[in-house]
């Protein structure tokens, strides 16, 4: 899953709204807080998720090496035939 998509907020969101963000999340799944089985391990997620993005080298680096600008659509379909007839 996407660090961006785990904490809820957008690829355009700044510091702030980051913080924020984890601050909910962490509240809610801390397994400290929260006895479900899944909220140790979505705390982890949470926790890797925000160490990335909030650091703006570690951010910088996620972005670019997850999130390459494909200019021709006929790159996807290519690789999806590609993949799909082996």
């Amino acid at each position: 899953m996407d660090h961006f998509e785990q904490l809820g907020v957008s690829r355009a969101a700044t510091t702030t709204e980051i913080k924020k963000a984890y601050r909910k999340l962490a509240n809610k799944y801390h397994p400290d807080r929260n006895d479900s089985s899944e909220a140790k391990e979505t705390f982890q997620l949470i926790q890797q998720a925000y160490e990335v993005i909030s650091d703006p080298k570690k951010r910088s680096l996620y972005l670019k090496n997850n999130y390459t600008v494909i200019t021709d659509p006929r790159e996807i379909a290519d690789s999806f035939w590609q993949s799909a007839l082996k």
